[in-house]
């Protein structure tokens, strides 16, 4: 689901950046405090969201888009303004993670753009003899600029982060005369928006661990289904047991195998319930398939042979041969239907209550409500 919206996050901008270019050239003009008001949200969205490398990149846009009264707008044509951008904005998306904000890389981030403000104010006396040479041409330096950050996007490990890639693209589009200002402005604004919100989206829909669909995604799911859908809750075998014998990072990977597993069940939509257990929402289906759906499941389960990373090699014997074996994993289900006088939260109860008979029935089988 994460890798369906980091899909969507990225093409859907990319296209309507695309669209801009072959626009034709009109007298749309938008309002200064429009754009103000655009970017201040981004702002204070990345700001809780704790995305540090998007409130250093979307700064300066706030400086661009600040109306001419305010008389702190900045001159992106001043003597090597447009290059000292691209290297801030180089050095930010070059950055992940989280970081105290009195960090030496964010004060960094603070000296170059002051460096910018000062050039764009003109406020760093710039010697004649450079002035000569401040216009050259960028187009092979913005490319680089450009691609560079895009070698780290696996360590950028949250959705939101391309939101500060937005403003260096922009930039780079403004350098190539791609679209007018204040449409190029309205584009990083609203991306970076967008951007924010998937965030916003996954932090609150999508379990962080296993990757799969947490419990507010089930409850809404549940609450807008129809009748007659089959609920199925699904609970690790004895798994106290891999945390107390191997630790919790084997617990972990305990869970994210069965997140995968049964996200793999035919028919069915998988959502992680809290701790170690799941659930599987079956929306059309017959009695028949949904057991025998549950039951390949269970032996998939079953059969599966765990290599934890941490087991595989201890540090003290690396170089040496080491037979370790895998860790087998077992889980218990138990599936009712939905009635027509049941809410959700009646079936998720049903369900459970017949997931406790399969762990009474020992355990590693599917048990049905009835």
């Amino acid at each position: 689901m994460k890798l369906r919206l980091t899909i969507i996050n990225v093409v859907l901008p990319l296209l309507t950046l695309l669209a801009l270019g072959f626009l034709p050239e009109t007298t749309f003009l938008l309002p200064d405090y429009v754009s103000t008001a655009l970017i201040l949200f981004t702002l204070g969205r990345a700001f809780l969201l704790l995305q540090q490398q998007t409130v250093f990149s979307v700064l300066p846009m706030l400086l661009i888009s600040l109306p001419e009264s305010v008389h702190l707008g900045v001159d992106i044509y001043a003597p090597f303004a447009l290059p000292s951008f691209l290297l801030y904005l180089w050095v930010v998306n070059l950055q992940w993670g989280q970081r105290p904000w009195l960090h030496p890389l964010h004060l960094l981030n603070l000296v170059l753009l002051g460096l910018f403000f000062g050039l764009s104010h003109r406020l760093i006396n710039v010697p004649a003899s450079w002035v000569n040479h401040a216009y050259f041409s960028m187009h092979w330096v913005a490319m680089f600029v450009a691609l560079t950050p895009l070698l780290f996007v696996r360590l950028w490990a949250r959705i939101g982060r391309w939101s500060s890639y937005w403003p260096l693209l922009v930039i780079v589009a403004f350098n190539f005369k791609w679209g007018s200002e204040n449409y190029l402005v309205l584009w990083v604004s609203l991306s970076a928006l967008f951007s924010l919100t998937l965030d916003s989206y996954v932090m609150a829909f999508v379990d962080e661990l296993t990757g799969i669909p947490g419990r507010r995604a089930l409850e809404f799911k549940l609450k807008t289904q129809g009748k007659h859908y089959y609920v199925a809750m699904v609970d690790v075998d004895h798994f106290k047991k891999f945390n107390d014998t191997y630790g919790h990072q084997v617990g972990d990977d305990v869970l994210k195998v069965i997140a995968k597993l049964i996200s793999q069940t035919r028919g069915a939509n998988a959502y992680r319930y809290g701790g170690e257990e799941f659930c599987l929402v079956f929306s059309k289906s017959a009695q028949e398939d949904v057991l025998s759906a549950l039951e390949l499941t269970r032996k998939s389960i079953e059969e599966y042979a765990l290599y934890p990373k941490s087991l595989v090699r201890k540090k003290n014997k690396r170089g040496e041969k080491t037979k370790t074996k895998p860790l087998h994993i077992t889980a218990s289900f138990g599936v009712c239907q939905q009635s027509a006088n049941d809410g959700y939260e009646r079936v998720i109860e049903r369900a459970d209550k017949a997931l406790y008979k399969a762990k009474q029935a020992g355990r590693n089988c599917v048990s049905v409500a009835k």
